[in-house]
């Protein structure tokens, strides 16, 4: 049986278009806004996660890792940092996780949250704004058996983590 990956995604455009602010984690303005505002306001744009999800090789890689280990996530409470789309999340989920926790600080978490449910995985999947040093991890959850991340962008050039 060969694994998909979650197929369904909001219609591109919106509040997560590319081209229009989604809000971020920045203070609307760009008087004020910090190098990490900055940088989490880039991520709040569908844009950006459509290029690197339009990248089979880099996004079945993700997905073959976890669907092919299998046996480490079945069970388990699965952190994913960084979440965006919440793709990574998913495929956890699918590979049998008892839990999944996406946290992001961008606004592209709301849509997230559109994909999550339209793919029927919001009863494992929950997804928090905010950075991951600052979040509370839900219903108890007091610590996390896997963590996961994406933390390389696409083409491994282009994100500029703030120190």
């Amino acid at each position: 049986m060969q694994e998909t990956e979650p197929t369904k995604a909001p219609a591109a455009g919106g509040s997560g278009s590319a081209g229009g602010s989604a809000g971020g984690s920045g203070s609307g303005s760009a008087e004020g806004m910090t190098s990490a505002d900055y940088y989490f306001d880039s991520y709040s744009h569908f844009g950006i996660h459509e290029e690197m999800l339009k990248d089979r090789v880099r996004t079945e890689a993700y997905m073959n890792s976890i669907y092919n280990n299998r046996h480490l996530f079945r069970g388990k409470v699965v952190l994913d940092v960084g979440c965006g789309t919440g793709i990574l999340s998913m495929f956890a989920a699918k590979a049998g996780a008892r839990r999944v926790i996406g946290i992001d600080c961008a606004a592209i978490i709301h849509q997230a949250r559109e994909i999550v449910a339209a793919n029927g995985l919001s009863d494992v999947v929950t997804l928090l704004q905010g950075r991951a040093e600052d979040v509370t991890l839900p219903d108890g959850i007091e610590k996390v058996d896997i963590i996961i991340s994406e933390w390389m962008g696409y083409f491994l050039l282009c994100v500029g983590q703030p120190p």
